[in-house]
Order: C-alpha cells, then structure tokens, then sequence
C-alpha cells in the first residue's frame, strides 16, 4: 500500500500572502480608482471607520510590513496610522495602497504574524467591497 499523496497546505506556502495580496490589488483598486468619492465616506463594518479609513489603515499596515516598523497594532496605534493619512489626497492613499498590495506580499515569510497580516488586509478588502454593496464581497478572488 503506499501511502497518500500530500497535499499542500496554504499554510505551509511561502506565497500565499503575496498571492493573497496580489489578488486583491488586482480586483479591489480597479473598483475603487472607479468609485465616486462620496462612497469612500461610507460606513464600514469597522466602527468609527469608513472606506477611506480602512482603506487607510491597511495602506498603513502594507507599509509598515515594506518598511520592517511592525506594530502591535493596537486599536490606537492603528487610529494613529489612519489619522496621519486622513488629510492626503484619495490618489496618494490609493497608490500607498497599490504599492502595499505589490510589495508587501513577497516579504511575508512563512511565519504566522505575516499570514495573519495578509489575511486581515484581504477581509478589510471584503469590508471595503460590502460598504460599496458589491456582490458577495468576502467571496472573491483570493477566497
């Protein structure tokens, strides 16, 4: 009898948060770069914070992984990352965004922070597309 064939575990593959990542900045910033600027004020599933400041705070947290200042990410430490980013310009957050969801991704490593991070950027991306009222917001690419 020989034994079963192994599967690969997505927790076990080094790529999946850049896949994650990749996948998002593919389907979810088209969507936005199109999306009227009234709708970046609607409100999320995150309390205190709509579009614009999800979309913020995970600008902050891709750059924050590109740039090694890992945080504790605390609930004020994260208000403090979205706040600095309230008065830019919606283009310059978008293209943080962009350049977060690009580059990010292939400096996770296996580790669990990193995959924990991907993941959270990847369903504040499911927030972003329910407060815009898109079909199936959690159920997209990269599910």
């Amino acid at each position: 009898m020989t034994a079963p064939a192994e599967s690969a575990s997505p927790r076990h593959d080094p790529d999946l948060p850049a896949r994650l990542l990749h996948a998002e900045h593919d389907t979810l910033l088209p969507l936005l770069r199109a999306a009227p600027a009234e709708a970046f004020g609607q409100p999320t599933a995150c309390p205190d914070w709509p579009v614009r400041d999800v979309l913020a705070h995970c600008a902050a947290v891709l750059t924050r992984v590109i740039t090694g200042q890992l945080n504790e990410f605390t609930p004020d430490l994260n208000e403090l990352d979205v706040a600095e980013r309230r008065s830019w310009p919606l283009p310059r957050l978008l293209d943080e965004l962009a350049d977060g969801y690009r580059t990010a991704g292939p400096l996770m490593s296996e580790g669990l922070r990193p995959g924990i991070i991907a993941l959270g950027v990847w369903v504040h991306g499911g927030d972003v597309r329910d407060a815009l009222g898109e079909p199936q917001p959690y159920g997209r690419e990269g599910f």
